[in-house]
């Protein structure tokens, strides 16, 4: 046997007990950076995208349309690594900590959904799209259903989709408290 061999079989050795220790214990996160989920379990995530294509010469070059959504993130314990992990369709992501909170990815996870809301309204005005909230609506039924009527997309296709969706949300959330109040 040469030298290069026994050199081969004694780091063979060495990596095979190193590994033999490795997987005899889980890692133990540390407890100022151990990601644990509240009570409630649920987070959220305000997501921003483009839709429309950009050309790169043309004339008429028209800004993007942004959508907006919020995410609802349920993260579950990962046994193998006893991390909290999150499956978005692709892999497996785990929050990370900063300082003004906690991330997953690039975006910041809310512990409330009014938080993404939050976030999400300030995206809008930054982005130049009309924001409608519905506590700026008025509070009788009738008024409402004029603004309804008024911004149907199916009657009127210069109709406002955005005031129109505030309005009928805020029927329903009239109609539930008022269900729930008999």
């Amino acid at each position: 046997m040469t030298n290069a061999q026994r050199r081969a079989a004694w780091l063979a050795s060495q990596k095979a007990e190193m590994d033999s220790l490795r997987t005899d214990r889980k890692p133990e996160p540390t407890p100022s950076s151990a990601f644990r989920p509240h009570e409630a379990g649920a987070y959220y995530l305000a997501a921003v995208g483009t839709v429309g294509t950009f050309k790169m010469f043309a004339r008429d070059l028209k800004p993007p349309v942004y959508t907006y959504g919020i995410t609802t993130i349920r993260f579950e314990l990962d046994p193998d690594t006893g991390r909290w992990i999150w499956f978005d369709g692709e892999r497996n992501q785990s929050p990370r900590r900063t300082q003004d909170g906690w991330r997953l990815g690039s975006k910041r996870l809310h512990d409330t959904r009014e938080g993404a809301e939050a976030e999400l309204q300030r995206e809008m005005v930054k982005n130049g799209d009309r924001v409608t909230k519905v506590h700026d609506l008025p509070d009788e039924v009738a008024a409402l259903k004029k603004i309804r009527s008024a911004h149907h997309p199916d009657r009127n296709p210069d109709s406002d989709g955005d005031l129109y969706q505030a309005v009928v949300e805020k029927l329903d959330r009239m109609r539930t408290l008022s269900l729930a109040e008999a």
